[in-house]
């Protein structure tokens, strides 16, 4: 699996999508990514659930339904941060800006009459007083984007962190290979007390896009570095800018040089700490929908829920209600105890008929 996991990286890394690009191309792209991923999803993937004091997690797995929260809702603090590096931005902005200004003083002497006025009135004025038109450029920037630039630091520290806040972002939930994992029981599922769910999601990305919904699934990718999403965060900033200024010349002259990847909205949620957690094995719903801004959402569960394993030290009242709804449900069920008959440190999984 990790040399699946490489594969994936490499494939994720090296697709690119300009977000205007038409579907069809879109679709080829997408097609590759998962020509990798579907054949390797595994056949059972598990949920740790705890048994929460409002009664969330039991309802709903009696709604039938897979809750899913955004990034900062996470424990680890470096979940979805990823590391952008402010004073390459605040160099490649400036380039681009001196570029477009450059563009500007040929359409003046080429007399465009595309030119904004007080633009053109300005820098014929500076061509009168003798400036080259280097100075020119230097002038303007100092004169008119110099707080702009000197703010970017600002603009992109909030940008790191964008990912693990509600806004505009997708929601996750998280899945593992193994029931039988004693860290996964004891963080995720209350030191035992919890439970687990079995799910076969083989199928569920097709289910998901019969319904119309925006929901992908990928195995996480563990790393000793952060990503560095320098470029990706670069252009949509450098974008972003010159169409808030509304200058139609230098936004086509940027869309012609720089292009955002649409799958930069999926990666920016992909990366974990290879040290602190590869042996969680862990793979990720992902689930967009913009105008969805709570922290937590869920979906429906689209048939792909197989069966409930119950912790070691479940209460006997939290089993029995999950019980009842296992059975209403049709689903196997299994005890998970401490195997207590041999010397190794293994959890014993164990049908109920």
């Amino acid at each position: 699996m990790l040399d699946f996991r490489k594969q994936f990286q490499e494939i994720i890394e090296q697709s690119y999508i300009p977000f205007n690009i038409d579907k069809t191309a879109t679709s080829d792209v997408w097609s590759n990514i998962y020509k990798l991923v579907l054949p390797n999803i595994p056949e059972k993937l598990f949920r740790y659930r705890r048994i929460d004091d409002k009664g969330y997690t039991i309802e709903s797995f009696k709604s039938k339904t897979i809750s899913l929260c955004h990034a900062g809702m996470f424990p680890d603090k470096y979940d979805s941060y990823l590391y952008i590096d402010q004073d390459k931005i605040h160099k490649d902005l400036k380039n681009a800006l001196k570029d477009a200004l450059r563009i500007t003083l040929s359409h003046i002497t080429q007399k465009s009459p595309e030119i904004r006025t007080e633009k053109a009135t300005k820098i014929c004025y500076y061509r009168e007083c003798g400036y080259t038109d280097e100075q020119i450029i230097d002038k303007i920037l100092t004169d008119d984007y110099v707080d702009f630039c000197n703010n970017i630091g600002v603009a992109i520290k909030k940008q790191e962190s964008r990912f693990r806040n509600p806004r505009n972002s997708a929601k996750i939930a998280c899945f593992t290979e193994s029931v039988q994992s004693k860290y996964m029981w004891d963080r995720y599922a209350d030191g035992y007390k919890g439970f687990a769910l079995e799910y076969d999601l083989r199928q569920c990305i097709f289910k998901y896009n019969s319904l119309g919904m925006n929901v992908n699934l990928f195995p996480v990718i563990y790393t000793d570095l952060r990503p560095d999403v320098t470029l990706d965060e670069g252009n949509i900033h450098t974008y972003e800018y010159f169409k808030q200024i509304g200058d139609k010349n230098w936004l086509n002259f940027l869309s012609s040089m720089i292009s955002v990847n649409q799958l930069y909205w999926y990666r920016a949620y992909l990366y974990k700490d290879r040290k602190e957690y590869e042996h969680e094995h862990e793979w990720r719903m992902l689930y967009y929908n913009l105008e969805d801004e709570n922290d937590y959402v869920a979906i429906p569960d689209v048939g792909c829920l197989k069966a409930i394993y119950y912790g070691p030290d479940i209460s006997q009242k939290d089993k029995q209600e999950l019980h009842r709804i296992a059975v209403e449900k049709g689903l196997k069920e299994y005890d998970v105890d401490l195997d207590a008959g041999s010397r190794r440190y293994d959890l014993r999984v164990t049908v109920i008929k």
